[in-house]
């Protein structure tokens, strides 16, 4: 059904130069036979408050001035600013409007940058609407009051210099008031912590403006800890559980080169001892050829006790990365924040790796100093290696 409203809302954009004074607008307007009709109607409704309708004919150039709605029902605004002045427009918008420096009129449901961000704010109003534990609204305007741990009252001031896109309130508004959506209560909780969080240090005329600017910030940590209350979890625990698993883990990587330490003071003293032994006595004097098969011994053990601590160590990271794979499976959106423990083990893991690597080098290194030996001690004055080392 086309109103009054609807009619001066068609005048008005056919306008010249038009102004707005108040509860009415005037402009040069040439008539035309779509423009009659409207023109008649808002005679008829006393809204056409000049010329006559007697000057009111086709293809006539007339000064107009029309009477427009300024109450709750219907609101014409030059701006944005001028309607979120008026009323209590910055809670609750009027049931149709129309703000001409957009060219928005709400009743035909075309979206500008402005009309959209208009509408996510009065969506998070009713989302703030339902979580407060306290709504005052006064002269003053109005004033949302949550008590968790602490009272936190939060003013809703804002201008049209603060309108701008809330990502997500839609999801926001979705979550408190469908009846398919789960924990509302427990929704609401996390919702008033973290207004908590946020705008406890913030001054009060400014804490919805900050609100509205790390609104990205809010549904981010909303949607972290919703995450965690479905999963059974607290932050706290998990942090807890990722700690536990990195001090376990560390201990255990420490371990497999510490289990080793004390057969690596055997390593310089075989050197020592075999180095004692060996005399030159030819090629197939026992006693050397004993103390070198004694050392062969020893080289093989050493090698299997690295080659042991070599599949601890895998075996180890395999279950770091296991834990890895059920954090990210348990709680995706929090991996980011306990990333850094399991890097740090995946670094442990490498610098324990190193250590087996030089263990595993010093014994090599030995026992080629004991085949040196051997094998100087084993051959004749004038062996060729001799006389060229020699002379």
């Amino acid at each position: 059904m086309t109103t009054a409203f609807d009619h001066a809302v068609k005048v008005y954009r056919a306008l010249g130069r038009p102004e707005f004074a108040g509860g009415f607008f005037r402009g040069t307007l040439k008539v035309t036979d779509a423009l009659m009709p409207s023109l008649v109607k808002l005679a008829e409704l006393d809204w056409l408050l000049a010329p006559t309708m007697k000057k009111v004919v086709n293809d006539a150039e007339i000064e107009v001035e029309i009477k427009v709605g300024v109450g709750q029902s219907a609101f014409f605004s030059p701006t944005w600013a001028h309607l979120l002045a008026s009323h209590n427009f910055k809670y609750a918008p009027p049931e149709v409007y129309y703000v001409a420096e957009d060219d928005y009129f709400s009743a035909e449901k075309i979206n500008t940058v402005n009309s959209r961000r208009y509408a996510a704010i009065l969506s998070l109003l009713k989302v703030l609407r339902e979580v407060a534990d306290y709504c005052d609204e006064s002269l003053s305007g109005l004033k949302f009051v949550f008590l968790n741990k602490t009272k936190l009252e939060l003013p809703v001031k804002y201008d049209a210099a603060d309108l701008r896109d809330v990502p997500k309130v839609k999801d926001l508004e979705h979550d408190m008031f469908e009846t398919s959506s789960k924990h509302k209560g427990q929704r609401q909780v996390i919702i008033k912590v973290i207004l908590n969080e946020l705008l406890k240090d913030i001054a009060e005329d400014a804490r919805f403006t900050k609100l509205l600017s790390d609104f990205t910030i809010f549904t981010q940590r909303y949607r972290d800890s919703y995450d965690l209350y479905i999963a059974e979890f607290s932050f706290e625990k998990v942090l807890d559980e990722v700690k536990a698993h990195k001090l376990d883990y560390t201990i255990k990587l420490n371990k497999v080169f510490s289990d080793i330490q004390n057969q690596l003071l055997a390593i310089p003293a075989a050197l020592i001892l075999i180095g004692s032994k060996l005399t030159p006595k030819g090629f197939v004097e026992w006693q050397n050829s004993l103390t070198m098969l004694g050392c062969v011994i020893f080289v093989a053990l050493m090698d299997l006790l690295v080659r042991n601590q070599y599949n601890t160590l895998t075996a180890i990271l395999d279950e770091i990365r296991k834990q890895t794979d059920l954090l990210i499976s348990k709680h995706a959106a929090l991996v980011p924040k306990f990333k850094d423990p399991y890097e740090d083990l995946e670094k442990r893991h490498a610098h324990q790796r190193w250590l087996i690597r030089i263990v595993d080098a010093l014994v090599a290194a030995m026992f080629l100093c004991c085949v040196g030996i051997y094998y100087w001690y084993s051959t004749g004055e004038y062996h060729w290696l001799k006389y060229w080392i020699t002379h």
